[in-house]
């Protein structure tokens, strides 16, 4: 298989999850009533409305789907990864897109907040988030939902021109492929309330 191949099919699996989770963001935004009065029932804060416990799990991993959409594009889709023969037409699609990355990159701040705040385990240069050496800290992400909505619709534009200018490779396709094809879950059923029961007796004791 062709690197070009490769990372077009990433871009757009990429830009696919993207849609679904700012898509799911603007349905909860738009649907706010159906989570009136409805809170996480075990968890350490008293009333933690499901609401906002849905809209900050999703932004958090919509942050990190942005991230991995930007590092593809930027390292992968580039002449110097893909084949020589298919150069004049990246750098073509690449030229028609500057102006939707120079506005993206203007969430300076996104990469490090994906690795310091979303991704990671909340040290920032090794120092832990919680150490009394870490203040004032600020990001310019896109944080809003005005702003996701942005994001994700610079994303389709950018593919839109790749899938313009590379239809003949998008058209050997296989449209039945699976990420699933690749790889195996493996999962079970487990009694999770005997299993903690026994473990808290072994380990509190």
């Amino acid at each position: 298989m062709e690197k070009i191949t490769q990372v077009i099919k990433t871009l757009f699996n990429l830009q696919a999850h993207i849609n679904l989770s700012v898509e799911s963001l603007n349905e909860i935004y738009n649907n706010s009533e159906i989570f009136k009065g409805k809170y996480l029932e075990n968890f350490y804060q008293e009333k933690m409305p499901l609401e906002v416990s849905l809209h900050t799990l999703i932004s958090n991993y919509t942050i990190i789907q942005f991230c991995s959409f930007l590092e593809e594009y930027n390292e992968y889709f580039n002449p110097d990864f893909c084949e020589a023969k298919y150069k004049n037409r990246i750098l073509e699609v690449r030229k028609k897109n500057s102006a939707g990355i120079k506005r993206i990159n203007k969430w300076k701040d996104l990469i490090k907040f994906r690795n310091e705040l979303v991704a990671h385990n909340l040290r920032i240069k090794n120092e832990s988030f919680f150490s009394n050496q870490i203040e004032n800290l600020e990001y310019k992400i896109p944080n809003s939902i005005s702003e996701k909505n942005l994001f994700s619709g610079i994303v389709y534009i950018i593919n839109s021109n790749i899938r313009d200018e590379f239809i003949d490779v998008i058209l050997t396709f296989n449209p039945f492929e699976s990420m699933l094809d690749k790889m195996k879950i493996i999962s079970e059923v487990v009694d999770n309330e005997k299993e903690l029961e026994e473990l808290a007796n072994k380990m509190f004791n």
